[in-house]
């Protein structure tokens, strides 16, 4: 029988590489690229976010959500705070964009959502 808690720790082997491998940009290539003046404009920054997301949500679907953040932290992209899902979606594994939840603005009313008092 499998456990789910693999899934939730992100401790298979490609999660403990995956977090290795981010771990290892932290401590070399992002002070290097903090001196030269290159900073994530999400918080927590983007080599966070992937750890979260592959420890809670394992290899495939962790590197899948940091890949869509890195692709969002661009100029003209996202900016501001973004923390990683903290829960599992039930969507099936190729269903990479389906694994993350929309941004919420909340100037804009969503979706569903209606006012009773209005005719």
């Amino acid at each position: 029988m499998r456990s789910s808690k693999r899934h939730e720790t992100g401790s298979g082997p490609f999660g403990v590489m995956l977090i290795g491998a981010l771990r290892l940009y932290q401590w070399t290539l992002s002070p290097v690229f903090y001196a030269f003046g290159v900073r994530c404009r999400h918080e927590p920054s983007c080599s966070h976010y992937a750890v979260d997301s592959v420890r809670v949500q394992g290899a495939w679907r962790g590197f899948f959500l940091a890949a869509g953040r890195v692709l969002r932290c661009r100029p003209g992209g996202t900016h501001g705070y973004d923390p990683a899902p903290v829960e599992r979606k039930d969507v099936p594994f190729w269903a990479v964009t389906r694994f993350r939840d929309p941004p919420r603005r909340p100037d804009v009313p969503q979706a569903g959502s209606r006012d009773e008092t209005k005719p």
